[in-house]
């Protein structure tokens, strides 16, 4: 019998830990705390709440994931035309 509650936990792990990713795609910067600070300014949310996403300590709503995806397009479509 599969463990149906063991998979949530690893598919909230992996998630917590794509999107802790694509927050250093999107605001690529030299340390946490940069990131932190920079992506606060742009989410409209605390510098505490994006130390917790890039620790994977909670989850993001779908409001910031969607954000962050469209942040973290723009910047690799920018970074194709200056190579």
């Amino acid at each position: 019998m599969k463990n149906l509650a063991g998979n949530l936990d690893d598919h909230a792990r992996a998630s917590r830990r794509w999107f802790s990713n694509l927050l250093w795609l999107a605001f690529p910067a030299a340390s946490e705390h940069d990131l932190a600070h920079k992506a606060a300014r742009v989410l409209d949310v605390s510098p505490r709440q994006v130390r917790n996403w890039l620790r994977c300590e909670n989850d993001a709503s779908l409001r910031y994931v969607t954000l962050v995806m469209a942040i973290a397009g723009a910047e690799a479509a920018l970074k194709r035309f200056a190579a």
